[in-house]
């Protein structure tokens, strides 16, 4: 049995056989990074960290029953657009505007 005496301010458990505990120390909590991806070009920033899951969301919206097993974005910010492909194929329509 574990007794902790009140005017402990050490925080040091004894047992009855006379033995002290240390103290237990509490697991650091993890956090999770932010994950970012900036391109630069031509002076200026583009934020592109959510444009892969906006554009498949996009694309999800309209074609709800076809299965995507491959989707890649390219981005030009020389146009200031990205471009991606559904399982290898492209359209005019596969664009978005940065």
């Amino acid at each position: 049995m574990t007794q902790k005496y009140p005017d402990d301010i050490m925080g040091i458990y004894f047992r009855e056989d006379g033995a002290d505990m240390p103290r237990k120390t509490k697991e650091p909590t993890k956090t999770v990074p932010t994950l970012r991806t900036i391109v630069q070009a031509n002076g200026r920033e583009i934020d592109v960290t959510n444009i892969a899951a906006d554009a498949l969301k996009a694309y999800k919206s309209v074609h709800k029953r076809k299965v995507v097993s491959d989707f890649v974005i390219y981005v030009k910010p020389e146009e200031n657009a990205a471009y991606f492909t559904i399982n290898g194929e492209g359209s005019d329509d596969y664009k978005i505007n940065l």
